[in-house]
């Protein structure tokens, strides 16, 4: 009899002790349950500010083919063939070799006697270019310039300094001295009777006061 009280106390001891674990462990996790996670700061986007463009200025178009008239001053024949005498011209854009080119087409100016003014060089001279280096105009002219040209020496040097003094005294050109050239080769002389082996100078003293 003992015995079996025995069991039955040790029995009943089992089940408080098992049926009280089981309650500290549901406690625990009706604990942990009940225990909220704090919300996380969400952090505040500031709204970015709006950054104006301004718009670009358009950029200023540079013409470069802008036509550009001036005055020039071509010297021809007086009517005694002893000195030049200017004749102002306007041109559009005018270079070296255009302007020798107006020197070829001859003298504007119309009139009669004292007043009337000459060519210097034939209607039908052929100029093959014009090139400035250094300040010097290399004009350079077709072989047959020596059978067109005016024979003697005011007719040579009618037509040589026509051109070195329109070219030398215009200053918008820059340039200092002319050398004369054969199908791009340097000679002696045109008619035999100026030195043309040397870039020339201008020579004012030919001009007509």
């Amino acid at each position: 009899m003992k015995k079996i009280l025995s069991v039955i106390l040790c029995s009943v001891l089992i089940f408080t002790l098992g049926a009280c674990g089981k309650a500290e462990v549901k406690k625990e996790s009706t604990a942990k349950s009940i225990v909220k996670e704090e919300p996380k700061e969400v952090s505040k986007v500031e709204p970015k500010e709006e950054t104006k463009v301004e718009p670009k200025e358009k950029a200023e178009v540079v013409k470069t083919d802008e036509i550009k008239s001036r005055e020039v001053v071509l010297y021809f024949s007086d009517d005694q063939a002893m000195y030049l005498v200017g004749e102002k011209r306007k041109m559009d854009n005018p270079t070296a070799k255009s302007i020798v080119g107006e020197l070829v087409k001859g003298p504007s100016a119309k009139g009669e006697g004292t007043g009337k003014l000459y060519a210097t060089l034939p209607a039908n001279l052929e100029v093959l270019d014009v090139q400035v280096k250094e300040n010097i105009a290399y004009v350079n002219f077709k072989g047959n310039v020596i059978d067109k040209m005016q024979a003697g020496s005011a007719g040579e040097g009618m037509a040589l300094f026509s051109i070195i003094n329109t070219l030398v005294l215009d200053k918008e050109l820059g340039i200092t001295k002319v050398q004369f050239l054969l199908e791009g080769k340097k000679v002696d002389s045109i008619k035999g009777h100026y030195d043309v082996s040397e870039p020339m100078s201008a020579d004012k003293k030919m001009i007509k006061k």
